[in-house]
């Protein structure tokens, strides 16, 4: 499970039961200021107010809390001893950091994945004083490359995830100011003293804080950007937040073009993650389907990286390609709305499945007894996988085409392991934070699934405690 399942998209904000519009504030005076109010900037607010930070302002471009993690499918990677022996799963740290740095092709800054992976436990135990429910089984992401993720058990953790710790911040006394733009980050002589604002009438004020954090996401729908780094990902292409190209998506890099004016350093920018998302994929964890091509032949290990399928999938001659599961398997929230948009169809038989999708039967039956055979011998010696929770071969079938959609921005601001903006020199800009997808070196050129919510959730804990300490220092 990656970190969004996007299939209903964002009308889905419309029903969260959270304060969507803020209420006009006139103070303009700040202790800490967040742009974005993610599961980053929400993180970093709950950590800064639990720590002692006093006035802390919330903002976001959006009408509605929680952006992209509010519509993400939750998976939150973390080494549980407790939960992992129970499961007979034996994992570590330094496991984890390997797979990071192998998935990131050894571009990832180790100090921040050592940083990540030896915080995400605690970070884990933290969240869940905060009340978010995570339950007991610990389970693979998809792309996760282990048995290390967890989730609240509900189709849509990330919604529960937001909700919680938007309570939890209120609670505290932090202030949220929605439909209120960053547009420019204040500084003198050299050090960052706010943010300028416009309101949702198109009103400027200056809103002074002793420090700031940018919590902005990535730049996935920001078409100009992301083609400078990638000539491909042009505007025929939509993102997993914005399947048809007509809703909202705010992850239009703002905050890596703010700091930049003053600066800021960037890494990674052209590692842009593209997904197979909204077709006929309808689970949420390695195992139980399996991809066919043109012909209703596999062509790809179904639980390699992300980029690799998208590379796999790039070198088919006709680009297309078929995911099939059947009725044992624990289908995501989308299957209804698919099958009554026709993206994923049902059938009976084989022979039935394989009319509809216009190949051969007898290669689509040889296709899937080969793999069920695998799936009994726990080895696939076409393609190396090695995770099966299932055959596939109980009626009915569900099958539809898959595509691409670009999902998540790897790169961004350059920080280091406390969350400051690294600058000029490779020094740190004064009074300058960043957490979440805005920021690069973590992923290096891929990520692995099940690791973008805790690195949200670790770095704005972090940022939090060290913009906390540092405050104090002054006092």
């Amino acid at each position: 499970m990656l970190r969004r399942s996007f299939g209903a998209g964002l009308g889905l904000l419309a029903v969260l039961p959270l304060p969507i519009f803020a209420q006009t504030d006139e103070e303009t005076n700040f202790d800490l200021i967040i742009i974005g109010i993610g599961a980053a900037g929400l993180s970093t607010a709950v950590s800064a107010a639990q720590n002692g930070v006093k006035n802390i302002l919330l903002i976001d471009k959006a009408a509605f809390v929680g952006g992209h993690s509010a519509l993400s499918g939750g998976s939150v990677n973390a080494v549980d001893p407790e939960l992992q022996m129970k499961q007979g799963i034996k994992d570590s740290p330094d496991l984890w950091f390997r797979q990071i740095m192998e998935t990131g092709e050894f571009q990832s800054d180790p100090i921040l994945v050592n940083t990540l992976v030896n915080n995400a436990q605690s970070t884990l135990h933290w969240l869940r004083e905060i009340g978010i429910p995570f339950d007991d089984q610990v389970f693979e992401a998809w792309g996760g490359k282990f048995q290390r993720a967890h989730s609240a058990g509900r189709k849509r953790s990330g919604m529960t995830y937001v909700r919680i710790m938007n309570h939890k911040a209120r609670s505290l006394g932090v202030k949220v100011r929605l439909r209120t733009e960053a547009v420019a980050l204040l500084e003198n002589d050299g050090e960052v003293r706010g943010v300028k604002v416009k309101d949702r009438d198109g009103c400027l004020t200056d809103l002074t804080a002793k420090d700031v954090v940018i919590a902005t996401g990535g730049f996935t729908a920001n078409v100009t950007m992301r083609s400078k780094y990638d000539s491909r990902l042009d505007g025929s292409l939509f993102t997993t937040a914005n399947q048809t190209g007509r809703g909202f998506d705010g992850s239009t890099g703002d905050g890596i073009l703010l700091a930049e004016k003053l600066g800021a350093q960037t890494v990674d920018m052209d590692a842009i993650q593209l997904i197979p998302l909204r077709g006929g994929r309808l689970l949420n964890y390695v195992g139980g389907d399996i991809f066919v091509d043109s012909e209703g032949k596999r062509f790809v290990d179904e639980s390699k990286g992300v980029k690799a399928i998208g590379e796999a999938y790039l070198n088919l001659p006709d680009r297309v390609f078929w995911v099939i599961t059947d009725s044992q398997s624990q289908k995501s929230l989308d299957l209804d709305a698919k099958l009554l948009a026709g993206t994923v169809r049902m059938a009976d038989s084989v022979l039935e499945m394989a009319k509809k999708m216009q190949v051969s039967p007898r290669i689509l039956q040889d296709t899937l007894d080969r793999y069920n055979q695998f799936a009994d011998q726990g080895e696939d010696k076409d393609f190396g996988k090695k995770i099966f929770t299932q055959r596939i071969d109980k009626p009915p079938f569900y099958f539809g085409r898959e595509q691409f959609d670009i999902h998540y921005s790897c790169g961004g601001l350059k920080i280091n392991k406390d969350c400051q903006v690294i600058g000029k020199a490779d020094k740190p800009i004064p009074n300058l934070f960043a957490v979440g997808e805005v920021t690069g070196g973590i992923h290096g050129r891929d990520r692995l699934g099940g690791d973008s919510l805790i690195s949200c959730f670790v770095f704005g804990k972090i940022a939090g405690e060290e913009i906390a300490k540092k405050q104090k220092s002054r006092q």
